[in-house]
């Protein structure tokens, strides 16, 4: 096959593949898999929801029916304190129309006082009314707008009283009232035939009371207007109700049917729990909208809307990830095939499978590999001489020949008993070693204090006057880890700046000590100091200095490369007067891991 035709007869043999098709039908499958699930999970999630608020809303049920029962015996408690009064029951006895006397008049009055104590006791309670046996109303005792029953509801009060024996009768009646715009109001009324300690009868007591008695306690019930409550007293009579008479109506024939159920009113299905209370005998109906169940399976519709869509967009995502995966290979295949076809031999296809692809890039490799094989190594051995160029010259430029010249040097001094000057050459040669370790590499503090020595020795070596130096530091501190050379640039400073001026009475003390958790190291000075705005200009933030002037330029890197590798915890203070010295104050961390033995060492 001839070279310019072969690129084609293989773009030929890629229209072939099947790869693609596989794999948009994968991501079908999978999709159409996800969004059968979700609608799985979907319907077992409204039926377990719906069992769920069948339960919780029987439970509110049985609460608010406990908790009804806590103010009807709240009532039940308060009237029998009335009842069981011996004053009260010999003022209902005594009453005379025709006397009028202080002592009638007096009783009055304590009898008044002890229905006000009651409402104040019961702030649920709004009017009571006392009668005695000839059904004559002898004392009222208001708080609130409720005014006496009409007649026909206490008629009819009355007649549930007669087989009752000193227990509550409840029932609903129509009251007067100064606030409603038609003068009457429904009211709870609670009535029950007075006794005396021998169960003799001396009148009836009627408590009159507003409908947010038990409307207060059935809201959870009637939220957001669509429950249902129905309460029954326990004749059978209702109590309280949100529904309409229709609806009552229906769910009373119902009465005998097994709770929770469903049962539809006009057009809405309900959910209906029953409760009642023994053995006071009150009966709740509790009905919970399955429309409002519905809207709060609306937010689980949305998110499973939203998953469905984030599954799709994700199966959209994979088939074009793989299908991307599968065409970039066929791209940079077609890619090759032309740069082969121009001329360029040195191209090469990447091979990441053993299909089809990988076998047609292999090939293609293949064709091309003896081709390109000289210029590779021509290539590699171009590569490999300047690398060996490189190295020879990094190799010339390493200062590291001078401190072995130093060392010949010494010994040749020191052999001619010529020990000073040798001394002096050591101490030279081993700050010329230290200072062509990377400043990366950590130290210790006997380190950095041994080569402040050597350059005390070599500056009263070299230079007229004599200086007093006191170096501080406890044996067990010399073990510390710390950076490399920060100490020279401050101690360079002090005879660049500080002694500058000065020939004799030259102290210098360097003193290392720890304190807070933190290694301490003073260097200080009796030499000129430095006025304020110097001062300033040296622990200002900035660590840029006009070209030309060195001042501080040890000073300022020795505090950025201690903000820089410890952080800002750590740093270096100055202080200083003009004429009295200054003091450079460093801290820096307790370092105490031991140092590799490559690392430190002064031959």
């Amino acid at each position: 096959m001839h070279l310019r035709n072969w690129p084609g007869a293989i773009a030929g043999k890629i229209k072939g593949s099947f790869k693609i098709k596989l794999i948009v039908l994968l991501s079908c499958m999978v999709t159409l898999a996800f969004a059968l699930a979700g609608w799985m999970v979907y319907r077992s999630n409204i039926q377990l929801m719906e069992d769920e608020i069948s339960k919780q809303f029987s439970i509110a049920n049985e609460q608010s029916l406990a908790r009804l029962e806590m103010s009807f015996q709240e009532i039940n408690r308060v009237s029998q304190s009335i009842i069981l009064n011996p004053s009260i029951e010999l003022f209902l006895k005594e009453i005379v129309p025709q006397s009028d006397s202080y002592t009638q008049f007096k009783n009055r009055k304590y009898v008044e006082e002890q229905l006000n104590m009651l409402l104040v006791d019961a702030p649920s309670i709004r009017s009571v009314f006392l009668y005695n046996e000839n059904g004559e109303m002898t004392v009222l005792s208001k708080n609130g707008a409720s005014g006496e029953p009409g007649t026909e509801d206490l008629n009819r009060m009355m007649e549930k009283l007669k087989p009752h024996r000193g227990n509550l009768v409840w029932g609903r009646a129509e009251a007067a009232s100064t606030i409603d715009p038609d003068g009457r109001r429904t009211v709870l009324v609670a009535a029950r035939r007075m006794l005396n300690e021998k169960l003799i009868p001396y009148g009836t007591m009627v408590m009159v009371m507003e409908e947010s008695l038990v409307s207060k306690v059935l809201r959870d019930l009637t939220e957001n207007g669509s429950g249902k409550v129905l309460l029954l007293e326990p004749m059978g009579s209702m109590l309280y109700t949100n529904m309409d008479p229709s609806e009552m109506e229906q769910l009373l024939q119902l009465t005998g049917a097994n709770y929770p159920r469903y049962v539809k009113m006009n057009g809405i299905t309900y959910l209906f729990v029953r409760h009642e209370l023994i053995p006071a005998g009150f009966t709740l109906y509790g009905g919970a909208s399955l429309q409002e169940i519905q809207r709060k399976n609306k937010d689980i519709i949305q998110v499973l809307a939203l998953a469905g869509i984030g599954v799709i967009l994700l199966s959209a995502l994979l088939i074009t990830i793989s299908t991307r995966t599968l065409l970039t290979p066929l791209a940079h295949l077609m890619q090759g095939l032309r740069m082969l076809r121009s001329g360029d031999f040195t191209v090469r296809v990447r091979v990441d499978s053993g299909d089809e692809l990988g076998y047609i890039g292999d090939s293609f490799n293949s064709m091309a590999e003896q081709v390109s094989e000289l210029i590779n190594k021509v290539y590699l051995a171009q590569i490999s001489q300047r690398e060996s160029e490189l190295k020879a010259i990094q190799a010339q430029l390493n200062p590291h020949y001078l401190h072995n010249l130093f060392n010949e040097l010494y010994w040749k001094l020191y052999t001619n008993d010529q020990e000073e000057t040798a001394l002096l050459i050591n101490a030279i040669s081993e700050m010329l070693k230290y200072s062509l370790k990377s400043v990366q590499t950590d130290t210790t503090l006997g380190e950095e204090l041994h080569q402040i020595r050597n350059y005390l020795k070599i500056q009263t070596e070299l230079f007229i006057g004599e200086i007093e130096t006191i170096i501080q530091a406890e044996e067990s501190l010399l073990t510390l880890r710390m950076m490399r050379s920060l100490l020279l640039p401050v101690v360079e400073n002090v005879f660049v700046h500080a002694f500058r001026d000065m020939e004799k009475d030259r102290v210098l003390r360097i003193k290392a000590f720890l304190l807070n958790d933190a290694l301490h190291i003073e260097v200080a000075d009796n030499g000129c100091g430095m006025d304020q705005e110097t001062l300033r200009s040296l622990t200002a933030a900035e660590t840029n200095l006009p070209d030309g002037n060195k001042t501080g330029i040890g000073y300022k890197s020795v505090l950025r490369r201690i903000q820089l590798v410890y952080g800002p915890t750590y740093g270096v203070e100055i202080t200083s007067s003009q004429g009295k010295g200054t003091v450079v104050h460093m801290t820096l961390p307790i370092k105490y891991e031991a140092l590799d033995s490559h690392e430190e060492g002064i031959g």
